[in-house]
């Protein structure tokens, strides 16, 4: 019984350890002492197991106060890659990250979604041309997770009342085609995941996906509630429409956006704007007023910030003060939260950030 007490000491101590240099990266044994309140002997026990693992090394020394100077400790953080994949409607985004979280390598590609073999196929071929291009050997790789705006549950599709052709979806036949294994995530969770992570925000939030759908995601106390469920799925919830009820999707997600304004996509749209063509700007200005009735109302709910993220996101961060006095207009009482509304630092590549990340989290937490 004494043992098992030890052995999960000892990983708990591990455990401790990695996440403290993997995430804040090299300094002295002593600075781990202090920092993990462990014993000298247990961090040179610790240390010396990890380096014959190839995960630290030694690093810079560092001026000496008098005696010997004292050397750094190392994290290997080029040990292991993740890549994470968003595959939206007309774009493919990629992103590889090390073992720190950093982003070591990003790209985008036009590609309209299709529920084919081919598309899959392409998608796959992607995947591996980035992997070859940033020089990340099959064996270092821990994972390709790969994020569609669709609803999931345990890895699998949530099935709709009424199947249109923008949420059919075969999961196996894409998992074949794509030729290496993968694995599907929600596109706002890992959003929402990564802005948890990358963002290091540690109180409550709603994230707001602002990208082909509209969706979202309640994130609390770093953590989002209720992983694989529904919650997040704001863009079916409805108002109510010149003739009939309409899901807020077709109201906020960019294709709308830029139907509306006759324009392409969001580069050219806010090209328009800034050179004031009046058909857009009127268009965009009817989006931020509807966007402002619908955080006044998650702000009713909940009392949070609220934190946009997607394609969409890039662009309205100049615009947020305009979202916030609209808020305040409704608000009815005094005191109004400070800091209601931000955008992610990680825009447009949230989703395949937070679908790398989760290999690279489970990989630390669990080594041995």
């Amino acid at each position: 019984m004494e043992a098992t007490t030890n052995s999960d000491v000892r990983l708990n101590n591990r455990k401790r350890l990695v996440n403290l240099l993997f995430m804040d990266g090299e300094m002295t044994k002593q600075d781990i002492v202090r920092k993990l309140d462990m014993s000298l002997a247990t961090v040179n026990y610790l240390v010396k197991e990890l380096m014959e693992k190839g995960l630290l090394t030694m690093g810079a020394a560092l001026d000496s106060t008098g005696g010997r100077k004292p050397t750094c400790i190392k994290p290997v953080y080029n040990a292991r890659y993740s890549i994470g994949v968003e595959a939206a409607s007309d774009i493919v985004r990629l992103v590889a990250l090390d073992l720190g979280t950093h982003i070591i390598a990003r790209e985008s590609h036009e590609l309209i979604q299709e529920n084919t073999s081919s598309y899959w196929e392409k998608v796959g071929n992607l995947v591996k041309e980035f992997a070859v291009k940033n020089e990340i050997p099959k064996e270092l790789l821990l994972d390709v997770g790969i994020t569609m705006g669709i609803t999931m549950q345990d890895e699998e599709m949530v099935e709709r009342k009424k199947q249109s052709q923008e949420f059919l979806f075969d999961m196996e036949m894409a998992k074949e085609s794509i030729g290496i294994p993968v694995h599907f995530r929600n596109s706002t969770k890992m959003a929402a995941i990564a802005q948890c992570w990358h963002g290091s925000i540690t109180d409550n939030f709603l994230y707001v996906y602002l990208g082909a759908k509209l969706s979202g995601a309640i994130v609390s106390e770093s953590e989002v509630i209720d992983f694989a469920g529904i919650n997040g799925e704001i863009g079916c919830m409805l108002t109510q429409g010149p003739s009939d009820n309409v899901r807020l999707d077709s109201i906020f997600s960019r294709r709308t956006l830029c139907k509306n304004a006759g324009c392409k996509n969001l580069a050219e749209l806010f090209e328009k704007i800034e050179n004031d063509d009046v058909t857009c700007k009127g268009v965009w200005e009817k989006y931020l007023a509807e966007l402002s009735i619908l955080a006044y109302n998650m702000l009713c709910i909940f009392g949070w910030r609220i934190i946009f993220g997607g394609s969409i996101s890039p662009y309205i961060e100049k615009y947020l003060p305009v979202v916030e006095d609209k808020i305040r207009e409704f608000y009815p009482f005094e005191h109004f939260p400070e800091k209601l509304l931000s955008v992610s630092s990680l825009g447009e590549y949230g989703s395949a950030v937070g679908a790398a990340m989760l290999p690279v989290d489970k990989f630390l937490e669990f080594i041995v």
